[in-house]
């Protein structure tokens, strides 16, 4: 009689990665969140003009075997809207929107990596976003640029004793250049020369308010960068249009602020700014049907909709809002903390073989089918509007997204940026 066959089965891979970005307001919401032992996230990004505000918050994430990784905001410095008189206390700020004269020989790009590389080394970083800009498409001039100060900042890293600082290559790009194969494969052919050890995709326009098709073009552009060897992270990416990137293996990890940020939007760097800035609020998150909404509008929803609102969209984890619904209101920032360190923490237990098709079942799908209960709801018309919008969205995904997951089946899957903990262990 013959031994029975072993049947091999192969284990899900290293857990997915989510970046939180610290915010103005997001601070104490964060900390607290981290403090409760509930933290299950990958690292927090932390601004550059921020981070003497933010000492106690960065001391904790460095403490807790996060990672900690800082944004030299020269996207936005090299922007007439982006540009802030918040960073002219940056040491490589030039007290004005940066051009392209300013990193125009390797004497000036050394200069500005060394100032950047020990700024890190001095707060303790562990991951620092090299200093690119916005990219139009792949004869932009930054692109070259960028690709030298890349370098140059590992370099700067090692000189200066920060050799165990990962780098991560951020780039921005307009959607259009994207989704074009010749131009996207132009600028992925320089990006070759850059040695960093992960890819950040800032795609302008792209993020959790996407269109299906947008989100299927997000997602075979993506493919294209695997062959880097390197993670991929869709920056600036959330609801489900992130955690489909991630479960179809477009991205290994996501990144985006606390219920705001989850949108690449580049609108407000192309024209001066006017007046004082408009600060947004944080917002209160309902999962069941990936909406967004401002506590005055949640409030209005789960009063005026009555029990079935309450019942069907009321957040029911105890580990999450001990008291529900009163919970989700009073503490917006750690309910959506929480429900997207599930979510991606589920995804990443899932064989990836099997994520798209679960995915689908078990997110998308009662998504879609909330979403109607919630137009049946009575309530007033800018609420009701939003309500239907979002089912006619994610009802188009639903058509959409079925058919792209088959096809994803045999195609290879982005891998996960490795955990601080974990590189510890590996050495």
């Amino acid at each position: 009689m013959s031994s029975p066959r072993l049947r091999l089965v192969r284990l899900a891979p290293d857990p997915l990665g989510l970046y939180i970005r610290a915010g103005r307001i997001d601070q104490k919401d964060i900390q607290t969140f981290i403090s409760s032992g509930a933290a299950s996230f990958t690292g927090v990004v932390f601004e550059a003009k921020r981070v003497a505000h933010q000492k106690e918050l960065l001391s904790l994430v460095l403490e807790r075997g996060l990672d900690a990784i800082l944004d030299p905001q020269t996207q936005a410095m090299a922007t007439i809207g982006g540009y802030a008189k918040t960073m002219d206390d940056l040491p490589w700020s030039e007290k004005r929107p940066h051009t392209c004269v300013d990193f125009a020989t390797a004497f000036k790009q050394r200069q500005i990596v060394d100032k950047i590389s020990q700024f890190a080394i001095k707060h303790g970083f562990t991951q620092v976003l090299a200093p690119t800009h916005l990219i139009a498409d792949p004869n932009d001039p930054w692109l070259a640029i960028d690709i030298e100060l890349t370098n140059a900042l590992r370099t700067a890293l090692e000189r200066n004793g920060g050799a165990h600082i990962q780098v991560n290559y951020s780039l921005a790009l307009a959607y259009e250049s994207f989704r074009t194969g010749p131009k996207r494969e132009a600028v992925l052919d320089k990006i070759r020369h850059a040695n960093v050890d992960a890819i950040w995709l800032n795609i302008a326009g792209c993020g959790s308010d996407s269109s299906p098709t947008a989100i299927t073009r997000y997602g075979d552009a993506a493919v294209d960068f695997h062959d880097l060897g390197v993670p991929i992270i869709a920056d600036h990416a959330g609801g489900l249009m992130g955690l489909s990137l991630l479960a179809f293996g477009a991205v290994g990890g996501l990144c985006h602020g606390v219920t705001l940020g989850e949108r690449f939007n580049t609108s407000g760097w192309r024209k001066k700014p006017e007046g004082r800035a408009f600060s947004a609020k944080t917002r209160v998150y309902i999962p069941q049907i990936d909406l967004m909404l401002a506590r005055d509008d949640a409030e209005k929803f789960f009063e005026v909709g009555g029990g079935r609102a309450r019942s069907a969209f009321g957040c029911r984890d105890t580990n999450c809002c001990h008291r529900g619904i009163e919970d989700m209101l009073q503490a917006p920032a750690r309910h959506f903390l929480y429900q997207r360190t599930q979510q991606v923490a589920g995804l990443g237990q899932i064989p990836e073989s099997l994520r798209p098709s679960q995915f689908l079942e078990e997110h998308l799908r009662p998504a879609s089918d909330a979403a109607l209960v919630a137009t049946k709801l009575a309530l007033p018309e800018e609420l009701q509007q939003k309500a239907t919008n979002q089912a006619k969205r994610l009802n188009d995904m639903r058509t959409t997204l079925g058919p792209y997951a088959k096809k994803r089946r045999d195609v290879s899957f982005a891998r996960h940026p490795m955990t601080r903990v974990s590189r510890a262990g590996s050495r």
